[in-house]
């Protein structure tokens, strides 16, 4: 496998890791010192300072499913950026739930287990309640981060 493929592998591994709850696999995807924002909240870094944030943020959310779409992937030695495009619905409880659309930022490091996640930011470009209604919020493409 080359780098672009590894990566998109490790892509793979986190969406896989979000949708079947797995918080050991997902943890495993991030660098000692990541750094994770998620819509322009303040960063959170560390290892231990992002498996916080994420059990928190999947605390409110009984069910997640997210699929990962098109991206870019530019390699510079051990390290690479990337943009990717996801799709996700999240399951709340009492028939509520949301559907967002978004975009990922990332920076990655090539590692003695692999590449990780060194960076990785969020930003929403669509927010639809399902709550009954039809009606959604679209959001301003976020400027570049990494």
């Amino acid at each position: 496998m080359n780098d672009q493929q590894e990566i998109t592998e490790l892509l793979a591994r986190y969406a896989d890791a979000v949708n079947r709850s797995d918080l050991e696999a997902w943890t495993k995807v991030w660098s000692e010192d990541g750094i994770y924002t998620l819509n322009g909240a303040p960063k959170k870094v560390g290892r231990d300072a992002i498996v916080a944030l994420y059990e928190k943020a999947m605390g409110i959310v009984e069910s997640m499913l997210q699929v990962v779409h098109n991206g870019t992937v530019e390699v510079d030695g051990d390290s690479a950026t990337g943009r990717w495009y996801v799709s996700e619905h999240h399951g709340l409880g009492d028939g509520k739930s949301v559907y967002v659309i978004g975009v990922y930022q990332d920076r990655y490091i090539r590692t003695a287990d692999g590449w990780k996640f060194a960076e990785r930011h969020f930003d929403q470009l669509y927010l639809e309640n399902r709550n009954g209604e039809l009606s959604g919020t679209s959001f301003p493409f976020p400027a570049p981060k990494v």
